[in-house]
């Protein structure tokens, strides 16, 4: 019933969207299908779904669409079945996602397909293994897509209708703060179509401005709460980080830095676990066990003020090492926890200086925490260092004048300008 009054939504808009087009925008329909299967189950037998979206390309009125090849930004509802699980069968999710076509043109374009919002289970039941998660959680998805122009002339019926087809991974997170969180990793391929009611105006390419490549520096401060297991119940313990790297734009579009990190975590406090098991060899509450050192190179897309990547670290220090195997005997795969560590940040900058800023910390697909944060950027770093004191004005004061609030008054009698003063 839930996909049909998709659909009629979908058709019912598709039939009115000509009549309302507006010929100073351009806005697309989507709706496609797809089929793939959770890779991180034994049970699944597959999944499939169906996802509706409104597009908007974006075709020369900021820099940054030059810099992106026209890209396009979407906002998405879809619904998802996985086949052969027990307590999870039905998801419904939405998200806005961009499209970062590296190739463009009239008759093709493959895209860089990058998105991220938030979901339900539908159907959830709990059971031992997630007993008290909520039926909520984030989703992240990228991949590659293509779309395969009908027509090509402008005024073809054709040219408004598109194929569309692809492959994306689907990363579902149940939105707990505990380390035993549970997590989905879905690939799947999609094909669908697209329908342009309006494509004028015609997009016109430029070169795009080119950013300064200069050296920036930032440095931010970021919070959060965490769980070591579901049986922490009502404990939360709280989570800080402090980072500080350097950054260069190489283009328009991506910029690379290296920097510190610093994390405290108080969940790290000794206490001892029956199900949670993997930390229980930290035996008192030191200080000591709640603090780690990292080293991180960044890879970030830069839109205009905004900016996502991935940030790579190691531990320089690091005075837990988890055990390979619990007090029971049982085995922990993920070794790179001791030394590496990984996270996904989001910048937006609201100043030109100040920007807010969001990281998931994670240890391969082991998510240690969330945080959210404020930063300061200064631009131009590495001038500043060669000529610290360049900006600095040693400029002696006349005895004659008198400043006050910001004004000059001279001792001197005034004189109207004669015309060929200089």
């Amino acid at each position: 019933m839930r996909n049909i009054f998709l659909i009629t939504v979908f058709a019912i808009l598709s039939a009115l969207a000509p009549a309302n087009a507006q010929h100073n925008m351009i806005f697309r329909f989507k709706g496609e299908g797809f089929y793939g299967n959770e890779v991180n189950s034994t049970d699944a037998k597959g999944m499939v779904g169906g996802e509706v979206a409104l597009e908007l390309p974006q075709f020369g009125k900021k820099n940054w669409h030059y810099s992106y090849n026209f890209p396009t930004i979407g906002f998405a509802v879809g619904y998802m079945n996985l086949m052969g699980t027990d307590s999870i069968s039905n998801i419904a999710y939405t998200y806005p996602y961009f499209l970062w076509p590296f190739v463009h043109t009239p008759r093709l374009a493959l895209n860089l397909r990058m998105a991220h919002g938030c979901g339900m289970y539908l159907d959830y039941q709990e059971n031992s293994r997630h007993k008290g998660y909520f039926p909520y959680v984030g989703v992240y998805s990228a991949g590659l897509t293509g779309d395969i122009f009908l027509a090509t002339r402008y005024g073809n019926p054709l040219s408004q209708w598109q194929i569309t087809f692809g492959g994306n991974c689907t990363w579902l997170h149940d939105g707990f703060i505990s380390r035993n969180t549970m997590v989905m990793f879905i690939p799947y391929a999609n094909f669908g179509l697209k329908y342009t009611p309006n494509v004028y105006p015609l997009p016109m390419k430029h070169k795009a401005r080119s950013v300064r490549h200069i050296w920036g520096i930032e440095g931010g401060i970021q919070g959060g709460v965490n769980q070591l297991g579901e049986e922490d119940g009502d404990t939360y313990y709280p989570n800080l980080s402090l980072n500080v790297g350097l950054y260069y734009p190489f283009t328009n579009a991506y910029r690379m830095g290296f920097g510190l990190d610093g994390f405290f975590n108080s969940a790290y406090d000794g206490k001892q676990r029956v199900y949670s098991r993997r930390y229980n060899f930290i035996k008192e509450d030191k200080f000591k066990n709640k603090i780690r050192g990292g080293i991180f190179w960044a890879n970030d897309v830069t839109i205009e003020r905004f900016s996502a990547g991935i940030h790579i670290g190691f531990y320089p220090y690091n005075p837990i090492k988890v055990p390979a195997v619990d007090e029971l005997g049982y085995p922990w795969p993920n070794r790179l926890e001791d030394f590496m560590y990984w996270k996904f940040v989001t910048k937006y900058k609201f100043t030109k200086h100040l920007y807010a800023t969001t990281s998931l910390k994670s240890h391969l697909d082991a998510v240690e925490d969330f945080e959210v944060g404020i930063g300061y950027y200064m631009a131009d770093f590495g001038s500043r260092v060669k000529s610290p004191f360049s900006r600095i004005s040693f400029k002696k004061e006349k005895e004659d004048e008198l400043k006050v609030e910001g004004e000059t008054y001279s001792k001197k009698p005034f004189r109207h300008r004669e015309l060929f003063d200089e």
